[in-house]
């Protein structure tokens, strides 16, 4: 027993040493993940169902929301100028102050300017930004000529993983035990402290202990240190696995050249995951590469292998951006074959290939394909519009560069569809000014009077079951509370209430609403109806819609009504006309006429 108080006493107190030598390393780091974590906890206690009201507001929650994106972007940017200065640059601590104030302005700036919402252009730079900064993470100790890179990441992978297992042990026993005391004694705890504690547990004690096993700058890695179980997954279970998944892609490219019908774009997905995925192995093995001649012969011929596989992506995505365009999906798609294609080709080429490349230039074309006239975002809306102006010219729809129709043009559903596809992609992603064909001050539900059609939101089979989400836009929004007396939300689980005279009852099942006063049913309704006729308002949208357009008000003898829908979810079958509201989620507000509430 005295042994293993001592190992327990040695465990404590080498943690404790960790965690006092990460915080003498990386305070900055570490003090933005405090405050990052805090941000969020304050947003997890702000909501509606929190217990004690929404004392963060919808606008502040948004403010929030924004501020713990821009904090988390600070962790790799700290890290990188942390590991930048134990390099050597910057060596006067004046110079490092100016230089952290100089990066807390760019995040602020970053707040400001690029992060004004999460739209699909401010989602999609800000996950660049952070790739390329934590890439940056990785090679910066390394660069420019020192060796082993590839086992420097191996270990920061290894202890990665190592930590947010312990994090994640960690966050399962607190939990364990509050759920004991809480059905044991039944203790009021909240089930937002569960999140909390996960907060707490991988946003600052996991990166605590990771950043404590970062090698500092000076520290050699030797290639014994590379791990075996490492060597023997990916040398006896990853690239056979590799190489099996080769032949059947190869097997299908030559079914393509006998038949010569060209693949969809699903394809070209399927192949750039596995050549990303083959890239990453080629990386991690080549430390081990004269092992044995297997590990030999995978790392010399097997980019010679994917070439071929990689041409027939690039086939299946010419014909696509040939046909619609291109778009920032299909951007990075081709992109990143791009990238894969060029190491491959330096992987062939060069005799001593340095991998730290590989990170370096990932990193460029990260950042690169979001900022500029030559990005995702710009050469997506200058070929959308290209594509857009050619159908109309070709079914004679514009007048000097502009819609208009003239009367008796009838307009194929095919183009129908094409057009209302580049509308909604600019609603949707950018904004419909930035169509050049359209009028000025455009609005979707303009789109029968001005095309002499309706929106199609999907080129679907008439007899195909779509599914549609409906979520209530947030941003800029506020609620009139002025002639109501109570408010409710609505989800998912059976609810009552009961205030003076008046009861409320939910059942979600059946999708029905009851009120009830002194006893007797003054107000029933189908939600399922109510929801019908907003989807059948909205199907030119996709997923966030105005309150405005997720909102519907009633008035009875007793009560005045207001719905607002939060989530609205189901299928449709356009054949039948047939509408299925599967989910639903909405807020309530209930007024009571000729009487003070109670």
């Amino acid at each position: 027993m005295t042994g293993r108080y001592e190992k327990i006493i040695r465990f404590g107190k080498s943690s404790l040493a960790k965690l006092i030598y990460s915080l003498r390393r990386f305070p900055e780091t570490l003090l933005i993940c405090v405050a990052t974590v805090t941000v969020l906890i304050i947003l997890n206690h702000g909501g509606m169902d929190s217990g004690g009201g929404p004392f963060v507001t919808l606008d502040s929650g948004e403010f929030l929301t924004r501020l713990a994106a821009a904090l988390a972007l600070g962790v790799p940017l700290s890290l990188c100028l942390k590991l930048i200065f134990e390099r050597g640059a910057f060596s006067k601590i004046a110079s490092r102050v100016l230089v952290y104030i100089a990066a807390a302005g760019g995040l602020v700036l970053y707040y400001f300017y690029l992060l004004q919402d999460f739209e699909m252009v401010s989602l999609s730079r800000y996950g660049a930004v952070t790739l390329a900064l934590y890439l940056a993470f990785t090679f910066i100790p390394y660069f420019y000529r020192r060796q082993n890179y590839e086992l420097y990441v191996i270990k920061l992978f290894i202890s990665f993983l190592i930590t947010y297992l312990f994090a994640t042990v960690l966050f399962g026993g607190i939990s364990a035990i509050l759920a004991t005391i809480s059905y044991l004694f039944s203790a009021p705890i909240s089930s937002n402290i569960y999140f909390d504690i996960w907060l707490i547990a991988g946003g600052i004690f996991a990166p605590a202990f990771f950043l404590a096993g970062i090698p500092r700058s000076d520290e050699d890695i030797q290639a014994e240190s590379y791990p075996k179980v490492i060597a023997i997954l990916l040398s006896y279970i990853v690239m056979p696995l590799i190489l099996a998944y080769s032949a059947i892609l190869y097997i299908y490219f030559i079914k393509i050249l006998v038949t010569q019908q060209w693949p969809d774009l699903m394809v070209s997905h399927l192949v750039l995951w596995y050549a990303l995925i083959s890239t990453l192995v080629l990386f991690a093995i080549y430390p081990r590469r004269s092992e044995n001649r297997w590990n030999e012969a995978f790392v010399a011929h097997f980019p010679k292998v994917i070439l071929p596989l990689l041409a027939m992506m690039f086939a299946a995505m010419g014909i696509r951006i040939s046909a619609y365009g291109i778009t920032e999906n299909r951007y990075f798609v081709l992109l990143a074959g791009l990238w894969v294609t060029g190491a491959m080709l330096y992987l062939i080429l060069s005799k001593k290939p340095r991998h730290i490349f590989l990170p370096a230039s990932l990193a460029l074309v990260a950042v690169l394909s979001v900022f500029g006239p030559w990005s995702s975002y710009s050469l997506s809306v200058r070929s959308q519009n290209r594509h857009f102006e050619k159908i109309a010219t070709e079914h004679n729809l514009l007048r000097e560069g502009q819609i208009a129709v003239a009367a008796g043009t009838t307009v194929p559903e095919a183009a129908q569809g094409e057009l209302s596809s580049i509308i909604l992609y600019f609603d949707q992603s950018h904004d419909l000014a930035l169509l050049r064909a359209l009028p000025e001050n455009f609005e979707i539900d303009q789109m029968e009077a001005l095309f002499g059609f309706p929106l199609r939101q999907y080129d679907f089979p008439e007899d195909e079951e779509i599914y549609f989400r409906h979520a209530l836009d947030y941003t800029k929004m506020y609620w009139d509370i002025s002639g109501y007396d109570y408010f409710v939300q609505l989800s998912s689980e059976e609810q009552s209430y009961r205030t003076g005279e008046l009861e409320l009852a939910y059942f979600p099942e059946e999708q029905k609403l009851i009120i009830m006063q002194r006893g007797e049913t003054i107000y029933s309704q189908d939600l399922t109806a109510i929801a019908e006729k907003i989807h059948r308002e909205n199907a030119g949208e996709e997923y966030v819609v105005s309150k405005e357009k997720m909102t519907h008000t009633e008035s009875t003898k007793d009560l005045e009504l207001c719905y607002t829908f939060s989530t609205i979810g189901g299928w449709e079958k356009r054949s039948a006309d047939e509408i299925n509201i599967d989910y639903l989620e909405l807020y309530l507000f209930v007024g009571l006429k000729g009487a003070e509430p109670q």
